[in-house]
């Protein structure tokens, strides 16, 4: 099939090729069909009541989350705000449920993610995710009426590179 010397056929594959290539860097390299961390992001319903056998584990998170649930009363005590927990353990401890039942429990909005969602090619790009799920966080806690948000990443481990 040749128009006035010209085979259509290569013409249009590398049309599609150059358009590829711009979306893909437009994108800036990545190529995902869902939104980061958007099946977990649903309200959790989950409450301490419902984490059995973690009872140590349980008081110490309901003492540091007091920071949220009564933050008049910690500042006028004169500390500082607690900016975040971080929960340690081997795979299948309950570090999800005890997320979200610290969501239950302070009123907050919950937002799940996993670490390895933030590693990119690209310089730069894993700081743009992390800095989008910080906005998503805000813009859901004042979607659903709530003063605060808690933001669940797993697998954090794998954001740090191994040193030594």
């Amino acid at each position: 099939m040749a128009v006035i010397g010209l085979n259509v056929i290569p013409v249009i594959l590398i049309i599609v090729l150059v358009a590829f290539f711009y979306l893909f860097m437009l994108n800036q390299g990545s190529i995902k069909f869902e939104e980061m961390g958007s099946g977990s992001r649903k309200g959790t319903g989950i409450d301490f009541g419902d984490i059995g056998g973690q009872d140590s584990a349980v008081n110490e998170l309901k003492e540091a989350l007091q920071f949220v649930v009564k933050p008049e009363a910690i500042h006028h005590m004169g500390i500082r705000p607690l900016r975040g927990v971080l929960l340690v353990g081997p795979p299948g401890t309950g570090k999800t449920l005890m997320a979200k039942a610290a969501a239950g429990y302070t009123g907050s909005a919950f937002i799940a993610t996993s670490g390895s969602e933030f590693i990119e090619v690209y310089a730069g790009v894993g700081a743009k995710r992390i800095r989008k799920l910080f906005n998503d966080a805000r813009k859901k806690a004042h979607k659903e009426k709530k003063r605060s948000a808690i933001i669940f990443i797993d697998e954090l481990d794998i954001l740090g590179g191994k040193r030594g």
